[in-house]
């Protein structure tokens, strides 16, 4: 199976902006998994911008720009998963937007990643935030997730991230929400139904973010499971495709 698995940065930062190293041995050892069982997994990375952020909230230095966030926590972030993943060999690929645009940008994605693959290396795929400016950018990682699945033609889209699927309504301000298991397919009206969600206080996306990637990922015929990158059952029940625990959005293109 082919799997796009995108690390919330609400999964890999504590609440203080620090990276939570032990989280992402965690994710290692459960990619690590996957792959000895012959998934190709490529892993869309969050949390940069989040770590600049908490990098310069440590100095008592004033607010960046993003791009300048992006470049600070870049650094820190891939050495995290370098170190978590050893000995399994990491490597970076920064997309955008005419990867998406142009046909000749994407097929040379394609095969950066098949090559990686071939050398049983993990991928792990972000934006260029640091060069890429106001209007030229893909969007956030959840976007850009079902975008590259789209690309590559992936079986499923994984989206970890602070809740563990989808519900019937904000579940923080109302404790009658109950989890979705299984959305059949993602209408306009949804993004009104669940409203906004929190991204929480380092990430940058919220509920309408993972429903506009399911509805992306969807209308390429790819399922999408929502799930918290907090559980650590998560990689056994991918390994055993087993969903019942989080949101399952069925791959069912548009009539």
């Amino acid at each position: 199976m082919r799997r796009v698995i995108k690390i919330g940065t609400s999964t890999v930062l504590t609440k203080e902006g620090g990276l939570d190293a032990g989280r992402l041995r965690i994710i290692a050892e459960g990619v690590t998994r996957l792959m000895d069982c012959g998934d190709e997994v490529a892993l869309v990375v969050s949390g940069a911008v989040g770590l600049g952020r908490g990098f310069l909230a440590g100095s008592g230095a004033h607010e960046a720009p993003r791009p300048a966030l992006a470049a600070l926590g870049q650094i820190a972030l891939m050495q995290a998963y370098q170190a978590a993943f050893q000995p399994t060999l990491v490597a970076q690929l920064l997309m955008e937007q005419n990867h998406v645009a142009q046909p000749n940008s994407a097929i040379a994605l394609q095969a950066a990643l098949h090559h990686l693959w071939n050398f049983a290396m993990v991928p792990l795929v972000n934006e260029n935030d640091a060069l890429s400016g106001a209007g030229h950018r893909i969007g956030d990682n959840d976007t850009l997730a079902a975008m590259l699945a789209g690309l590559i033609t992936a079986d499923q889209l994984v989206i970890l991230s602070d809740i563990d699927g989808l519900y019937t309504d904000n579940p923080s301000t109302n404790p009658a929400a109950t989890r979705i298991s299984l959305l059949p397919r993602i209408s306009h009206e949804h993004f009104g139904q669940f409203g906004e969600g929190s991204p929480g206080p380092w990430g940058s996306g919220g509920i309408r973010s993972k429903l506009k990637a399911a509805k992306i990922a969807q209308d390429f015929g790819i399922e999408t499971i929502l799930a918290s990158g907090r559980d650590d059952a998560v990689w056994g029940n991918l390994v055993d495709q087993r969903y019942d625990r989080y949101t399952r959005f069925a791959a069912q293109k548009e009539a």
